[in-house]
C-alpha cells in the first residue's frame, strides 16, 4: 500500500497543517471547485426524479459541508483548493442541480461542528465522512450511503496494543464528535480520551506520544499507515456503519432530491469512476471497492444501534 493514495495522504496532511486546521475549525468557506476537478459541467441541471427545494434553487448554488483535513476525502491541496473524493462528489451535485459544477460553496467541517453547521442553515447539506448511527439519526435525515467504514486503532511500529481490550486506563487519541470517540465512550468506558478537532493534530499527538494509539474510521488510518513505516493499523474493526450525507430533519424535499441524485450517480457508477481517479493504485482500489455502492449493489445501512459493545 506504498501508493500514490499514500503520496495524496502525505502530501494532503502538510498542507492540513499548514493552511487546512484554521478553515476547518472556525468553519471557513470557500467558493467553487477544488483544483482540477474531473466533473464535467452540464449545460443544463439534471432531472433526478425529485425537483430541488426553492429555497436552494433561488441561491443559485448548494453550500455542502467538507472535510479539509481528511484525505482523500475532503481536503486542502497545493493549490490551497478543496479536493478529495467528496469534494468530486459535491461538485456532480451541483450539476445535476444547476447545470454548473461550479455552483457550489464549500464550507470546512469538523465531526464535532458539522450537524450544527447544518441544524443553523449554516450549510444546505453534510458530506463530511459520517457514519450513520441511529442516535445522529434522530437529530438528521441520512441519505442513502455512498462508502463504508469502521473504527481501528492506528499505533507506533513498536506498539504493544494489538487490539481494544488493552486500551483501559489508557490515553487514547481521537476526534471530537466522530464515530471513534462515540463508540469509546461507551465501550470502552475505563480508556482516557484525548480529543482533537483535526486529523492532523490527532496525528501529531500519536508521534508524540500524547497516547497510546489514535482510534478512527479504518479508510484513514490504513493510508495513514501506508505513508509512514514507524506506524501500523491494528483491532477488529468497531462500529462499521456506511456514511451518509446528512439534511435537516424533516426537509423530505431536499432529502427526495439528494437521494435522486445519489441514486443517479450510482446508475452512471459515478462513484467507482470518481474513487479511480482518486485514488490511482489498483492494489488500493481493489481493497475498498466493495465500500461503494454500483449499478445493482448497493450500501443497505444496519438494523439497531452500530455503537455495540
Amino acid at each position: 500500500m506504498r501508493s500514490k493514495f499514500g503520496m495524496v495522504i502525505g502530501t494532503a496532511m502538510v498542507l492540513a497543517l499548514a493552511v487546512g486546521c484554521s478553515s476547518s475549525s472556525d468553519g471557513a468557506s470557500s467558493s467553487g471547485g477544488g483544483s482540477g476537478s474531473s466533473t464535467a459541467t452540464s449545460s443544463k441541471p439534471v432531472d433526478v426524479g425529485a425537483p430541488l427545494p426553492e429555497e436552494v434553487k433561488s441561491k443559485g448554488k448548494l453550500t455542502i459541508g467538507v472535510k479539509c483535513d481528511y484525505p482523500p476525502f475532503g481536503y486542502i491541496d497545493e493549490s490551497s483548493k478543496n479536493a478529495g473524493f467528496e469534494v468530486e462528489i459535491a461538485h456532480q451535485l451541483a450539476a445535476y442541480a444547476f447545470g454548473d459544477s461550479d455552483a457550489l460553496s464549500l464550507t470546512c467541517v469538523t465531526g464535532a461542528n458539522r450537524v450544527s453547521f447544518l441544524t443553523s442553515k449554516r450549510i444546505d447539506l453534510i458530506e463530511a465522512t459520517m457514519n450513520y448511527t441511529p442516535e445522529r439519526a434522530q437529530t438528521i435525515d441520512f441519505t442513502m450511503p455512498y462508502f463504508q467504514s469502521g473504527v481501528k486503532l492506528l499505533v507506533p511500529k513498536d506498539s504493544p496494543i494489538t487490539d481494544f481490550d488493552q486500551l483501559a486506563s489508557k490515553s487514547v487519541i481521537s476526534t471530537s464528535g466522530s464515530t471513534a470517540s462515540l463508540w469509546l465512550t461507551q465501550c470502552q468506558k475505563d480508556a482516557k480520551q484525548s480529543l482533537f478537532t483535526q486529523t492532523s493534530q490527532a496525528l501529531t499527538a500519536l508521534n508524540q506520544k500524547r497516547g497510546v494509539a489514535f482510534a478512527q474510521d479504518d479508510t484513514l488510518l490504513l493510508d495513514l499507515a501506508a505513508k509512514n513505516s514507524k506506524l501500523k493499523v491494528v483491532g477488529d474493526a468497531k462500529a462499521g456503519s456506511p456514511w451518509g450525507m446528512g439534511v435537516r430533519r424533516g426537509d423530505a424535499q431536499m432529502l427526495a432530491w439528494v437521494n435522486g441524485a445519489l441514486a443517479h450517480m450510482q446508475q452512471a457508477d459515478f462513484f467507482w469512476t470518481e474513487f479511480q481517479k482518486t485514488v490511482t493504485d489498483t492494489s488500493v482500489q481493489q481493497q475498498f471497492a466493495k465500500y461503494l455502492p454500483r449499478p445493482g449493489s448497493k450500501l443497505s445501512y444496519p438494523s439497531g444501534s452500530t455503537l455495540k459493545c
